[in-house]
């Protein structure tokens, strides 16, 4: 678990020295002679009055300004609820030394999945189609942008960019802020500056990135994988502190060499001064593809409904924020994802075990069933790390405390407050401990 004290969307651009991308793929080149390095990655914060349960966009330009130099090589669409807790790389790139003096993002083809729990319609007049988005009911909708983008020129900006430095600028786009009464957004985005993690060259660490490997160059210590978040294919180094996972289940070696194209990964990964991306952790999840999302519908003891959150690989005939009902054929293995997570003591062993607001990773045993909502079989079903938004209620002691004010999926399945219990793995940002928590911070954890 992590805990922080804000909901943010946040863009990272950290300024190195050394490398590039390409359109397709992120690569590094060498250092160019009076340039610095701006790398991009992201995270997220939900709207108030609604649950968000997904939301994605393509990023069509980051550029700094003057002269307009772009940090994005090519369009990414990316799906962003997920990274509440994560980031999505974006690249590196090279940018003239100089003076700066703002950024401009633009986006484009906003699309949301949503739970409205306001209490009364929404949207009425065909804004979402039909009469509107009713109480209780999962809607989608593509949000009418009021601006392209935002231009960013307060701090850190005025800023001098030096040769061969390396410096973060993490930009946080205020979802909450953005959106507007009649649903419509409005983007708006604060910036500030970072450095490296103390005692370490990293910049920033990245969880639960589900991908497919494209190429293994076992001699380089090195493989590339193309991620479900939506980031562009990319190169991962390996060194003797990666650890592998899984490999062992289908008859390879946990080591490099037990990777290949195809298989599903899931990999913890760090962002390095210089753009490199060091794999931390490294398991194998399956040969076939899979589908995270979150349960928001429990129909039967082998029936519920999910809203997809990632594809690994793109599955034909499911988009992000689709709701698809998995139909849990007999015998199907349940279990949990042990990634840095302790789980110990905690019980997933059947449909009974699950509830609404969980996020789950499945396997399709199927070919997809169109309908209202697509439907899939399934044969395996994987507890994942669910990131909740919610406000310290009370402490109860130096390792536990309560939450209230869960999102509304919560309140679905009768869920008003829940109990948080830390350990010695419980990370937190911007706080030291439970003892610091204040009633009525907001937390994402």
């Amino acid at each position: 678990m992590k805990v922080s004290k804000a909901w943010i969307l946040l863009i990272a651009l950290a300024l190195m020295a050394g490398c590039g991308g390409g359109s397709s793929s992120v690569t590094n080149a060498p250092p160019q002679p009076g340039t610095a390095q701006v790398s991009v990655s992201l995270h997220d914060m939900p709207p108030s009055g609604v649950t968000v349960l997904a939301f994605q966009a393509t990023i069509t330009g980051i550029s700094m300004q003057p002269s307009n130099v772009s940090l994005l090589n090519s369009n990414m669409t990316l799906e962003m609820t997920q990274l509440q807790g994560m980031s999505a790389y974006m690249g590196t790139v090279s940018v003239p030394a100089g003076a700066y003096t703002g950024m401009t993002i633009t986006l484009f083809n906003p699309q949301m999945t949503f739970l409205n729990n306001t209490g009364s319609m929404m949207g009425g007049g065909g804004m979402m189609g039909g009469g509107g988005c009713a109480s209780g009911q999962i809607c989608q909708l593509s949000p009418t942008m009021m601006a392209s983008g935002v231009t960013i020129t307060g701090s850190p900006f005025p800023m001098n960019v030096q040769a061969n430095t390396s410096m973060n600028i993490q930009m946080d786009f205020d979802l909450m802020g953005s959106m507007q009464s009649n649903m419509s957004m409005n983007p708006v985005m604060t910036s500030m500056m970072q450095q490296t993690m103390p005692g370490s060259n990293m910049f920033d660490e990245m969880d639960d990135m589900l991908g497919e490997v494209s190429s293994v160059r076992t001699a380089n210590d090195q493989f590339t994988m193309s991620f479900a978040q939506g980031m562009p294919s990319m190169p991962l180094a390996v060194d003797t502190n990666t650890a592998f996972e899984g490999f062992d289940g289908i008859g390879k070696p946990n080591n490099i060499t037990g990777l290949a194209q195809g298989q599903i990964l899931l990999v913890r990964m760090g962002l390095l001064a210089g753009g490199t991306l060091h794999a931390e952790k490294v398991r194998f999840e399956s040969n076939n593809q899979v589908l995270d999302g979150m349960v928001v519908t429990m129909n039967s003891g082998t029936q519920f409904d999910i809203v997809v959150m990632k594809e690994g690989p793109a599955f034909q005939g499911v988009n992000m924020g689709d709701v698809v009902r998995m139909n849990v054929q007999a015998g199907s293995m349940f279990d949990i994802d042990d990634m840095d997570l302790p789980v110990s003591g905690m019980s997933f062993a059947s449909s009974t075990d699950m509830m609404i607001g969980q996020m789950v990773q499945i396997e399709p045993t199927s070919a997809l069933v169109p309908g209202t909502p697509a439907q899939l079989n399934t044969n395996h079903v994987r507890l994942m790390k669910t990131w909740v938004t919610a406000k310290v209620a009370s402490k109860v002691d130096a390792s536990t405390f309560t939450v209230n004010n869960l999102p509304g999926m919560f309140g679905t399945a009768g869920f008003s407050s829940m109990t948080v219990s830390t350990s010695s793995q419980t990370e937190f940002d911007s706080i030291s401990n439970v003892n610091a928590l204040n009633f009525g911070v907001s937390l994402a954890n």
